[in-house]
C-alpha cells in the first residue's frame, strides 16, 4: 500500500488543466471534444478539472477569466500557460501540447 503522503505528494507533481465553460450545450460539447482528442495524445498524468462559470463563477472571477471557453494549466500551483477563446483554434492544441511537454519529467 502507498503512505497518503506519497500519494498527495504524486497528486502535488502532476500538472493540472483547468477547463472554463460557459453553460451553454454547444459550447461544453466543443469543449468535451477537444477534452478527448487531448487525452488520447498529451500526458497521462495531466489532471482535468472542469469549471462551470454557472456552477463556480467564484472561481471563475478569481482566475481572471473574461472570455469562454478559457484553459488554464498548472503545475505546483503555479500558472504555465493560460488561452481564452474559440476551440477550433488550430494553434490551441499545438500551445497545449508544448507546455505539456515541457512538465514532462523528461525535461526537468
Amino acid at each position: 500500500m502507498i503512505p497518503y503522503s506519497s500519494l498527495m505528494t504524486s497528486a502535488l507533481q502532476a500538472p493540472v488543466l483547468l477547463v472554463f465553460t460557459a453553460a451553454t450545450p454547444t459550447q461544453r460539447s466543443e469543449v468535451e471534444q477537444l477534452l478527448d482528442k487531448a487525452q488520447s495524445v498529451l500526458n497521462p498524468s495531466l489532471q482535468i478539472i472542469r469549471v462551470s462559470e454557472t456552477t463556480h463563477p467564484e472561481v471563475v472571477r478569481s482566475f481572471g477569466i473574461t472570455a469562454l471557453p478559457a484553459f488554464v494549466l498548472l503545475l505546483r500551483g503555479q500558472e504555465l500557460w493560460r488561452y481564452a477563446g474559440p476551440v477550433d483554434n488550430p494553434q490551441l492544441f499545438h500551445q497545449l501540447d508544448s507546455q505539456m511537454l515541457k512538465t514532462s519529467p523528461k525535461t526537468r
